[in-house]
């Protein structure tokens, strides 16, 4: 992705953080700490890493509101941003009953579809993700957000966990081919997160493989060749 093109896309992904109703940084603390330190969340006590996949942990907002609550952000190289959300849907933050959950699952689906209706320069449709086995627990949608001419796919994951509201929002260009997968791979972390599964934060690099020579390729056996 150009530089043009990535401010851009945080231009268009700021737009659409504005219309869902995160309040402005002054509104929220900000933790400041060291960028390879995992965020451990006080009222969770989820584990955020400094880094899931390809993506690096950048900021933390806390809003004393824990309607709004907290605000893990990630970004990549590539310019793709994804943002976990932990917060209540009151200011008593009462725990979210399964049905309330599944009430504010269709409400925000379709309150992103109503964005034209706030801004006539934004065209929003639902994308078909075949190759995505989303995670069973939990709610997934996939968008294609245009302003104006410019396009921003955004994924959409919301489970519930103690009581509380967790989302993902992942956000790229449609340019970066492969920034589908690595959005694909940071849900399933937050998914495995909080179903207390292990997974890696961290893609697993290939195996480097071990150069042989013509001799030697021609002694391996069969059962060789595929343990290697």
């Amino acid at each position: 992705m150009t530089r043009f093109s990535r401010i851009l896309l945080f231009g268009l992904a700021g737009l659409f953080l504005c219309l869902r109703g995160v309040p402005p940084a002054a509104a929220q603390d900000i933790f400041r700490r060291p960028a390879m330190e995992a965020f451990v969340d006080k009222d969770t006590l989820l584990v955020f890493p400094a880094q899931v996949d390809t993506f690096q942990k950048v900021r933390v907002r806390k809003n004393e509101n824990p309607v709004f609550g907290t605000v893990v952000r990630y970004e990549n190289e590539s310019g793709a941003c994804a943002d976990v959300y932990i917060y209540s849907l009151d200011t008593g933050a009462k725990p979210v009953r399964r049905d309330a959950f599944d009430k504010h699952c269709r409400e925000t689906d379709q309150g992103i579809l109503d964005l034209p209706a706030q801004n006539p320069k934004i065209t929003v449709e639902h994308l078909d993700a075949p190759e995505r086995k989303a995670p069973a627990d939990g709610f997934e949608a996939h968008y294609r957000i245009r302003n104006g001419s410019t396009p921003m796919d955004s994924v959409l994951y919301l489970a519930l966990y103690k009581g509380k509201l967790v989302k993902v929002r992942i956000s790229y260009s449609p340019e970066d081919k492969d920034e589908p997968v690595h959005a694909g791979l940071f849900i399933d972390f937050v998914a495995a997160l909080l179903n207390g599964e292990t997974a890696p934060a961290r893609k697993p690099e290939a195996a480097p493989q071990p150069r042989t020579t013509p001799e030697a390729a021609d002694a391996e056996t069969p059962e060789t060749e595929t343990k290697s």
